[in-house]
């Protein structure tokens, strides 16, 4: 509005100046010839006249230099166009930048926690989730999990590899504890789609355990395959529930472990999370298992999670116990 009004003023001012030049040159031109004597009007009147020529003269040169005003009131327009269009692009270059921050792909961690998120890496990310833990079984066998590593490579937008290996101590209680390597995992997880309202974030996760790859009184005679289906909600912004339903083979027999699981996570802030779960292995000739874990989450930065656990066995309460803790990190 100030702009329309600037550009208005500045175009009448110009136009007016024109204007009024040419009504003096007629008006005193018409006076003087109606108030003089016959001798004096015709000297009068060719001194006016010369007068008029040179007001007309001047009337003219003012017009081509300006424009009637228009040119001066173009080149303002222009000018202040130009200001505009660089403001403009000034504003837009900037909310790019922010929104490009914004953007910024965050780490999309699998741990802690036995029940699997829909989430993928992201695309041409690689991710390490690694982490270390202590089992004291109903038994009495104690075990650390010395380092539980996965590297996860986001091979498209919705598909990652995974590649997976623990290192382990175990009979911890022995003169001499064991150490070992546990089988070689990989697989991939795929995400069919992004959850809206009642509707879930659906994946897939299917894994090999390798008979070959790992220490060899912790392989398995054959490949064992393991396959799961994954499904995510998101409860407002705060709370989440993922829950799984798949088949483990132990590369033993043919027939496969039934494993359930459920998980209720809560946000306290947008860095900070806690999580509750019951997982469940269901063996067709053993006592089934019903477990639970609860932790909490920190997401540092938007690379790295810090993450602690702790399990219990429902069926073994105060002989069974588990807790660790581990990191996240999008490497690049």
């Amino acid at each position: 509005m100030k702009i329309n009004l600037l550009l208005f003023v500045t175009k009448f001012s110009f136009q007016k100046n024109v204007y009024f030049c040419k009504k003096k040159m007629k008006y005193d031109l018409s006076e003087s010839i109606s108030q003089r004597s016959s001798g004096e009007k015709d000297a009068e009147n060719h001194r006016i006249k010369e007068i008029a020529n040179e007001i007309r003269r001047r009337c003219q040169l003012y017009e081509t230099e300006f424009g009637n005003g228009e040119r001066h009131v173009n080149h303002l327009e222009t000018t202040i166009t130009m200001k505009i269009k660089v403001l403009l692009i000034i504003l837009t270059l900037s909310a790019n930048i922010c929104f490009a921050q914004n953007e910024l792909p965050t780490v999309v961690p699998d741990r802690p926690g036995h029940t699997f998120g829909a989430g993928v890496t992201h695309f041409q990310k690689l991710g390490w989730d690694n982490g270390f833990a202590f089992e004291k079984a109903a038994d009495g066998t104690r075990t650390f999990t010395l380092n539980s590593t996965i590297l996860r490579y986001g091979l498209f937008q919705n598909m990652e590899l995974r590649v997976g290996m623990d290192f382990l101590m175990y009979d911890s209680e022995a003169a001499v504890p064991t150490f070992g390597i546990a089988p070689l995992t990989v697989g991939t997880k795929i995400k069919f789609n992004e959850g809206s309202g009642i509707i879930p974030s659906v994946g897939f996760l299917a894994e090999l355990k390798s008979p070959h790859v790992g220490s060899k009184d912790l392989l398995p005679s054959n490949l064992a395959p393991a396959m799961y289906a994954i499904f995510e909600h998101s409860i407002g912004e705060r709370f989440s529930i993922s829950y799984n339903a798949g088949l483990e083979w132990d590369g033993e027999t043919a027939t496969p472990t039934t494993f359930l699981a459920f998980a209720l996570g809560y946000n306290f802030t947008e860095s900070l999370g806690a999580f509750v779960e019951t997982y469940n292995y269901l063996h067709p000739e053993e006592a089934n298992q019903y477990m639970a874990e609860f932790g909490l989450t920190w997401l540092v930065s938007r690379r790295v999670q810090l993450d602690l656990e702790a399990d219990l066995d429902f069926q073994n309460l105060g002989k069974y116990f588990s807790i660790g803790a581990g990191v996240a990190w999008m490497i690049n």
